[in-house]
């Protein structure tokens, strides 16, 4: 990973990084990566396709949709509201 995608990724997590910080994380991703590339290169020809890592399994469990909520309760508790409708705002801080 680059310098770059490094600070971008900060960015985006809302991570303070000092260069020092950003040269490590460098060498950590790098070394995952060239980790992950390694593991690409064993054979597994051999090992049949699984789509899940649970075969035959029936999850039967009781759907519940008779809860409700109060409407009139929920806005109470809403910071903001517009027209009979609870307004959520956005409370991230990064710029795209």
């Amino acid at each position: 990973m680059t310098e770059e995608q490094i600070r971008h990724l900060a960015r985006l997590s809302e991570i303070e990084l000092t260069d020092e910080d950003v040269e490590n994380m460098k060498k950590e991703f790098n070394s995952l990566l060239d980790f992950v590339w390694k593991l690409q290169e064993i054979p597994t020809d051999w090992v049949e396709k699984m789509y899940t890592p649970i075969e035959n399994v029936f999850l039967d469990y009781e759907r519940k949709t008779d809860t409700s909520v109060d409407k009139e309760q929920v806005l109470k508790n809403s910071p903001h509201e517009v027209e009979n409708n609870m307004i959520v705002i956005k409370s991230s801080t990064v710029e795209h």
